[in-house]
């Protein structure tokens, strides 16, 4: 809570090396992606975190990639929706839809995706719920960001299950340090 990441792995190890192994490992307040998967990687089992309230409430809809066979598109493809996120006040890990960029979006919050919100709601739709205060606004990105957020969650799981965690971790950290610096080029 504060610390830096070089500084919270070295107390994550630290803490690590003196729980119990044979124990559940508890930690509260970590959780945005890069930071769940350095817990994971130093031996976390259990997370507890408000990120997705604190995008929910903020009007954020979680967007970051977490599946390594889907995203694999050409850099040109990636430049590009890059410079439409950069230009939407966005990053490679949510959107901000109170942005007037997505009054006029007829496209799910996130494409593929399996949730109800994205499955029944457009961009535009939420947008609207957002400027016009209306609850459902929080309703429906709660739903996209909850099933993002464990869909997430179920990736590491069989990242872990295939002894595969160390490369999902070096392409997941990789592609959002890509997606940042494409996304300071276009602004």
């Amino acid at each position: 809570m504060g610390e830096t990441a070089t500084d919270r792995a070295e107390l994550l190890e630290a803490v690590m090396n003196v729980l119990p192994k044979d124990k559940l490992r508890h930690v509260s307040g970590l959780g945005l992606p890069e930071d769940v998967l350095q817990g994971v990687a130093a031996g976390v089992d259990i997370f507890e975190s408000t990120y997705p309230y604190m995008l929910t409430m903020g009007g954020y809809a979680m967007t970051f990639p977490f599946c390594m066979k889907t995203t694999s598109k050409g850099l040109s493809h990636r430049e590009s929706c890059m410079e439409e996120k950069a230009k939407a006040g966005t990053d490679s890990a949510k959107i901000n839809l109170r942005a007037v960029s997505y009054k006029l979006d007829n496209t799910p919050l996130v494409k593929g995706c399996q949730c109800y919100t994205c499955q029944k709601h457009t961009r535009a739709y939420i947008n609207h719920l957002l400027n016009t205060h209306e609850m459902l606004a929080q309703t429906l990105l709660e739903i996209h960001n909850t099933y993002h957020y464990l869909a997430f969650f179920q990736a590491i799981r069989n990242s872990i299950k295939e002894d595969n965690f160390h490369n999902f971790r070096i392409w997941f950290t990789s592609e959002r340090q890509d997606q940042e610096i494409l996304a300071l080029g276009a602004l």
